[in-house]
């Protein structure tokens, strides 16, 4: 126990000394553990550090551009009405400023003290319990306005005293009005302080959690002659298939063998849905149609004639008969893009900007050769 004791206390200390940010400085943003610091430094003893205390900690390490505001002791009434106003003073200021990579740079020094088991998992489970707490929020698909929600989920005490603050102000209670005039500092700062720490906690979530699906990640797909929707993937859509929205996707459930070998009985397939006024020219490949009132998926082959285009339709079963009818005859519902037997999210094996992926499984997926003349590379679902 004093061997973890030790450990804890020299890796608070190392990180404090090396964002040259003091004991006092970081209790400010700790939020609930506030006075609460010391006691983390000099006492504790446990393995890890709680959640709650490693991600607040962290992030008030994270911190950038703490503000510069005068002694709370010390009071200006200089306003001419009464109202208590608290000057800026130094007593947060930083000599040098933490931005983000050298955040990086202060984890890896704090590699040797076991900084990721005592502060960056706690403090990345702590993050995605936040998430999870997110997922039935309406805003959980809106970019613009998730990060303020997920603020309001981690500090809403902050927010609550924003809102009242206004109404708070007393001007014949010296004593309350400065109190207050802190506190309005204090949720500000913390406000702050979530803000900027929620792009680089991220970060973390992906390196050190990487097979954690957060809610505002996925979308529900519908899945055609059924009421059932399926979670999806963005990362999956953005980077495969070069969409940002999703309307125009839906999944479908296999329920034949004409396909078999490529498409199966009891797969799923994506679709890429065509608008009617929007039709591409089409190119040799698999797609899903409208057979006689049904969706079905085939392998169409395009004819193309000075006056017509023919359309020969291939069941890659071969105990089926293919047949031909003329493209104004068709009904082409959508192209097939993906397909997996068990469904589950991708992981992909290249990325463009290095950030880890979110799924793993060693299940592999047979890619069709259709998805491959288009250089679409093979992927493990």
């Amino acid at each position: 126990m004093t061997i973890n004791n030790d450990y804890n206390r020299k890796l608070l200390l190392d990180l404090l000394k090396l964002s040259k940010l003091s004991k006092r400085q970081c209790s400010f943003l700790l939020n609930k553990h506030e006075k609460s610091l010391d006691t983390y430094i000099y006492k504790f003893d446990g393995l890890a550090f709680p959640p709650s205390f490693a991600y607040f900690f962290l992030s008030s390490i994270c911190d950038t551009s703490l503000p510069l505001y005068e002694s709370p002791n010390k009071p200006d009434f200089t306003d001419g009405k009464g109202s208590v106003r608290i000057k800026k003073y130094n007593y947060f200021k930083r000599i040098d400023h933490v931005e983000k990579k050298e955040f990086f740079d202060l984890l890896k020094k704090c590699k040797d003290l076991d900084i990721k088991r005592k502060l960056i998992i706690p403090c990345v489970e702590y993050h995605c319990l936040l998430l999870m707490k997110l997922s039935n929020s309406e805003f959980i698909h809106d970019e613009s306005n998730l990060l303020e929600e997920y603020i309001n989920q981690t500090v809403p005490e902050a927010q609550e005293f924003l809102n009242e603050y206004p109404n708070l102000e007393d001007p014949h209670n010296r004593s309350i009005a400065i109190e207050n005039a802190h506190r309005h500092v204090q949720a500000l700062s913390l406000i702050r302080s979530i803000k900027n720490f929620f792009p680089v906690v991220e970060k973390l979530r992906k390196k050190y959690m990487p097979n954690f699906v957060a809610p505002n990640e996925t979308f529900k797909l519908p899945v055609l002659n059924s009421s059932e929707k399926i979670l999806f993937s963005k990362d999956f859509v953005k980077r495969n298939l070069n969409l940002k929205k999703y309307n125009d996707l839906v999944l479908i459930n296999v329920g034949e063998d004409n396909m078999q070998g490529t498409i199966n009985k009891g797969d799923l397939a994506l679709i890429i849905k065509f608008e009617k006024k929007n039709r591409p020219i089409f190119e040799n490949g698999v797609f899903a149609i409208n057979l006689d009132g049904k969706i079905v998926i085939r392998r169409l082959q395009f004819l193309q004639f000075s006056k017509r285009t023919l359309v020969h339709i291939i069941s890659d079963n071969k105990k089926y008969i293919d047949e031909q009818v003329s493209l104004e005859e068709l009904k082409v519902f959508g192209e097939v893009v993906w397909k997996s037997s068990s469904f589950q999210d991708i992981y992909f094996l290249k990325h463009e900007d290095d950030i880890p992926n979110l799924f793993s499984s060693e299940e592999d997926i047979e890619i069709p050769k259709f998805l491959e003349a288009k250089k679409i590379k093979k992927e493990i679902a």
